[in-house]
């Protein structure tokens, strides 16, 4: 036996001590703001039909200028701009297919992939 393996009873009861710490903050964090995760959700899921709303109260020339002022996302404004909509159908369906002969490098615990650098890297 190492003696790096050797764990005393201080390190032991301190490493309790911590768990037990962690597991009450995580409860309380739970607790105060467990609700977060999912009223964001609810909150984010009406933007579409708010700006679906919006679109068909103020029209499409007021609508656009709106999204383009706030940057608003392609998703939101694809039903006016029939370009758009197209692009991200294509940007859906792009296929995967050049990753398919990337292989794991070789380590010593086989977690690490390797990914060549892309062009833009090599001009450092």
């Amino acid at each position: 036996m190492w003696h790096e393996e050797i764990i005393t009873i201080e390190q032991l009861s301190y490493r309790i001590l911590i768990a037990k710490k962690d597991s009450i903050l995580r409860d309380r964090w739970f607790d105060l703001f467990g609700w977060y995760p999912k009223e964001q959700k609810q909150h984010y899921s009406q933007y579409a039909q708010i700006y679906k709303e919006s679109l068909a109260k103020f029209g499409e020339e007021k609508f656009k200028n709106y999204a383009n002022s706030r940057s608003l996302r392609a998703y939101h404004t694809a039903a006016i701009d029939d370009p758009k909509l197209d692009s991200l159908k294509q940007v859906a369906n792009y296929p995967m297919t050049h990753m398919a002969n990337y292989v794991p490098s070789v380590t010593t615990n086989g977690e690490y992939g390797l990914v060549v650098p892309g062009h833009h890297h090599l001009h450092c």
